[in-house]
């Protein structure tokens, strides 16, 4: 009676298994939000969009973009992936999502605040909530455990004297309608 159990148990895991890997949705498509708060991200100081899995691997690189922008004061942009040769290099899932972040990085010395938020497939799924406001420039370093404003529910961390960000997505699930 026991082996049967045991066994039952066994199969019960594996099934589950199969199951919850089959309700992970493929990410398809990329939406990088900006939200630029209090000052402009002046022009000639591109910025880059990565996602690292496990810390290490780079499941996307934007490369460089919004060089000859200026992004206005409290205003709103976005960068689309795939797009311009900038592919998802590194499959990924719902499932993922928990091992996933988002690197942030902006050149020059300029001071910039923004705020960011990464929706996949078509902005049916929200990887990212709003992010706590972050500043970038190298005379501008902020702790991460003190986010200027904003949500405080996304994990920040900061590397580089102000100029890269990272972010952990939280996955908010979606409101059930």
């Amino acid at each position: 009676m026991l082996k049967y159990l045991t066994m039952g148990a066994v199969v019960g895991v594996v099934l589950l298994g199969s199951f919850q890997a089959a309700l992970a949705t493929n990410i398809d498509d990329l939406i990088f939000e900006i939200n630029t708060k209090d000052d402009d991200k002046d022009q000639g100081e591109p910025i880059n969009f990565q996602i690292l899995k496990d810390d290490k691997t780079v499941v996307y690189d934007s490369s460089w973009h919004f060089g000859n922008w200026a992004l206005k004061e409290n205003s709103y942009s976005y960068k689309r992936a795939p797009w311009g040769g900038s592919k998802i290099i590194v499959p990924i899932t719902t499932d993922d999502c928990p091992k996933l972040k988002l690197r942030v990085e902006k050149m020059g010395d300029s001071s910039w605040k923004a705020t960011f938020q990464v929706r996949a497939n078509d902005r049916q799924i929200t990887l990212l909530s709003e992010t706590p406001v972050v500043q970038f420039g190298k005379g501008h370093p902020i702790l991460p455990e003190k986010p200027l404003g904003g949500r405080k529910d996304a994990k920040v961390t900061q590397w580089n004297g102000g100029n890269v960000h990272i972010f952990s997505f939280n996955c908010p699930p979606e409101e059930k309608k």
